[in-house]
């Protein structure tokens, strides 16, 4: 349960997990400090999958914006 009283929405996060380099996981560190997000726990993933917005929490669509710029600058 959130903050706000809803659940996030990551059906489709959960769906996909099985398959990405990172395994779907965020290195928060990285995050903070401005760099690329390199973890890799499956090497013979096919992608990477981060979490954003309602994905994690429930939150609007500035803070998915906002993650998103973040974690994706350096594609």
């Amino acid at each position: 349960m959130s903050d706000h009283g809803t659940l996030p929405n990551n059906e489709l996060h959960l769906e996909l997990k099985s398959h990405p380099r990172n395994g779907g996981a965020v290195d928060n560190r990285a995050l903070i400090e401005g760099w690329s997000q390199t973890t890799v726990t499956n090497p013979d993933g096919k992608y990477m999958l981060l979490r954003v917005g309602d994905a994690v929490a429930s939150r609007n669509i500035h803070a998915a914006i906002y993650d998103s710029l973040r974690l994706c600058r350096d594609f």
